[in-house]
Parts: C-alpha cells; structure tokens; sequence
C-alpha cells in the first residue's frame, strides 16, 4: 500500500493545510485555530497566537485531527495531547465504527486464512485415513469454500469502495434512501468484474482492468465465475459455466462432473487477489485523497454556525 496510516483520520499540519484551495483555505484556518483557542480555554492554558499555531505544526503539543469518514459521511474535529498519549491513536470513525480500508483489508484477508488453516488441518487429518483417493477429491469441497470467500472478498471490496466514493463525490451525508437505490441499480454486479468495471468507469471514470495485468484479471474472473458454479450448480460444472472463458482455461482439469481444483490453484488465486486489492486500494485512496479536503470545507462552511461555534469557545 502506499500508505499504512488511517485515511479516515488527517493530522491538521502545513501538509494537509496546503491541500485547500485558495478559497477555503483562509476559512478553515480560522476555524482550525478557533477550535484549538477554545480548547485551551477550557483548560485554562494561553494559547499560542494564530501566526505561531500554524508553525511547524507536526511538533505541537496539541494537534488537530480531522475525520472524514466516507463510509458515513461523518466530518469532525478532535485534538491529540501528547502528553497524554505518545500516539493519537485514532482507528475507528466514532459514528459508524468502520475502520480504514487496510484495516477493513486485512480483516477480510484474515478471515481467508483462518478458513484455509482449518481446511488444511481437515485435509490432513482426512488423507491419513483415506491415502488411496487423490488429493483433489478429499480437497474439493474444502477447495469450494476457500473460493467462495475469495469471491465474497472481491464483491465486499468493490462494494465498500464504490459507495465510499459515491459519498465523496456528492459530498453529502449519506442518505439512507438513496443508498437503497444504488443497492437496488447495482444489485449483485459488484460480483461480476466486467460489471463492475463499467459501473467504476462510468460514475468515477476509473477504469479498472487497465490497471491490473492480465493474469490477474483472468483470475478474478475464475474466481467469480467458479464461484458461481460452486454456489448454483453445487460444485458441478454445467451449461453455463462451459460457456465462460473460464472454462476454456481449465477444460483441461475437467473430469465431468467436477473440476479438478488443486492447491496450488489457491494459492495462484488467492496472490491475484491481493495484487488486486492492493491496486484498486491505491485507486480509491488516490480519489479519495484528491477529493478530501474539498468536502472538508464545504461541510463546515454549509453547516450552520460552524465558524461561530468554534469561536465561542475562546
């Protein structure tokens, strides 16, 4: 990933100052000082002046943190004492509980894991019992399960990512109800790659099998369309599984009715799966980084008060 740090969570410094436009700049700068002014007075400490607050401001005793959640839509202030704490810490969006998208990342993946172990143990175990049948038969519904969840990986991060943008272009609160119209125009597309490149390409002009190789795309589409085999023919290969491309990389391992899955299959799969995750994450977070700060300044400047507030508290 290019960065490891929580997205969701900005330190207030020169940096991210400088990615205001000229236009929101010197308001949020007001408002930025005004909330750590009132802060100060609270506990009766003398805050530095406006020229030196903006000093040099990774160094501070008190830092701002700006969150932008774009899972819900939540944008709000909080401020770090290092005294207090080496570390600020902040990991979570306080009004939907959603984590960033490497935690939310790293989740699924282990979930993967966790799954794989366990059938590997049940492989085992079931192979020194039965050391006459192949491998792949003792494996195949152990396999089946590994590429469900890879599959539900792909759909979850597609989904996630595609709503998260939604809410960063119209710079909104997410609306329950038009939530429900995406989720309704979109149905399960976001299970099916070329879908869900068209959607991406069409609402944020990303278009995302430019950016993976075509190896990787090849096994996603495996993925999705094995999965789907899996799920609605029991395992079995059928007359519409024959008709995808899949099938024509891997009429080679068909033994009708099943399909000879092996190890080293998952494993293929399972790599392609995360270069994947780790290009579109790139993707999402370079749109959301570009796009950020302007919904920043525009829900304070919209919201009623804002600037008044903060000043209230000095």
């Amino acid at each position: 990933m290019e960065k490891a740090d929580n997205e969701m969570y900005a330190l207030v410094d020169e940096e991210f100052l400088a990615k205001f436009s000229n236009q929101h700049l010197n308001y949020m700068k007001k408002l930025y000082y005004s909330f750590y002014a009132g802060y100060c007075k609270r506990i009766k400490r003398k805050p530095l002046t406006s020229e030196d607050f903006f000093k040099n401001m990774h160094l501070r005793r008190f830092q701002l943190y700006q969150l932008c959640c774009p899972y819900c839509g939540t944008v709000s202030l909080c401020i770090h004492d290092k005294k207090e704490s080496k570390t600020a810490g902040y990991n979570f969006c306080h009004s939907c509980g959603r984590t960033s998208t490497l935690k939310n990342l790293q989740k699924h993946l282990a979930r993967f894991v966790r799954i794989k172990r366990m059938n590997r143990i049940s492989i085992q175990a079931v192979a020194e019992h039965r050391p006459e049948t192949e491998k792949w038969l003792l494996a195949y519904d152990c396999y089946q399960i590994e590429i469900i969840e890879l599959a539900s990986i792909i759909e979850v991060l597609f989904r996630d990512y595609f709503e998260a943008l939604l809410f960063i272009s119209c710079e909104s609160k997410k609306d329950s109800f038009l939530e429900k119209i995406v989720r309704k125009y979109t149905g399960n597309d976001f299970m099916n790659i070329e879908k869900t490149n068209d959607i991406y390409k069409k609402a944020f002009g990303i278009e995302i099998r430019k950016n993976l190789n075509a190896e990787t795309w090849d096994d996603l589409l495996d993925i999705v369309n094995l999965r789907n085999m899996i799920v609605h023919n029991n395992g079995q290969v059928d007359k519409r599984f024959e008709s995808t491309s899949t099938f024509r990389r891997w009429k080679d391992r068909v033994d009708i009715p099943l399909i000879k899955i092996e190890d080293e299959d998952i494993a293929k799969l399972l790599s392609s799966v995360i270069d994947a995750v780790i290009i579109i994450s790139n993707l999402y977070l370079k749109e959301y980084y570009q796009r950020r700060n302007r919904v920043i300044a525009n829900y304070y400047f919209n919201k009623e008060n804002a600037y008044d507030f903060f000043a209230d508290m000095e």
